[in-house]
């Protein structure tokens, strides 16, 4: 199941899933959370753009005015907001998009840039000739993409041999495991 993750997390705690995958920083006090590797944020922008040229990007000012979110209720909009310091109405005159797919055309439309995670670059998402995808310096904004259950799961081994599994993958050089919303149901 896809959703947003304060929809999944109120399924986990209430029982009506087992797991879910979630990028933090999230609020998770009530559940068990096992980290599983960090995700940086990636600035993509249409191919051309003039303040792009560097092949390293810092978030000024005139960049950040350029960008744009996710709607309400996706975590990217949040690690976004963290990443660029600013609140909603101070990103590109509110324009917002409903997917990260929705986002990634809007910037190939030469809407304005985005924060694409590295997971989704590197699985194609960005791929394209009409965008350039640029890292920001260290230390790069991340999220920790983690793996959530309810504290009193009797699922826990079947939890920490998902967890092996996805470390494993990582570990193999795939990088790009998972996606920002996806979950593991009963």
């Amino acid at each position: 199941r896809e959703d947003v993750t304060a929809n999944l997390i109120t399924r986990v705690e209430d029982g009506t899933l087992d797991l879910a995958l979630i990028a933090l920083p999230f609020n998770t006090a009530h559940l068990l959370v096992t980290p599983l590797f960090d995700d940086e944020l990636w600035l993509v922008a249409q191919k051309g753009d003039p303040l792009l040229k560097a092949r390293s990007m810092t978030l000024t000012p005139d960049l950040i005015d350029r960008m744009l979110i996710l709607e309400e209720g996706h975590c990217l909009r949040d690690h976004t907001l963290i990443a660029c310091g600013a609140a909603p109405p101070a990103i590109h005159g509110g324009v917002e998009a409903t997917s990260l797919l929705t986002l990634v055309q809007m910037i190939a439309s030469g809407l304005g840039i985005g924060l694409v995670p590295a997971m989704a670059v590197k699985g194609g998402l960005t791929r394209s000739a009409r965008l350039v995808v640029r890292p920001l310096p260290m230390p790069r904004p991340k999220r920790t993409i983690a793996l959530v259950a309810r504290r009193t799961t009797t699922r826990a081994a079947d939890m920490a041999a998902l967890v092996a599994a996805i470390q494993e993958i990582g570990s193999a050089g795939a990088g790009h495991i998972g996606g920002n919303r996806a979950v593991v149901a009963r």
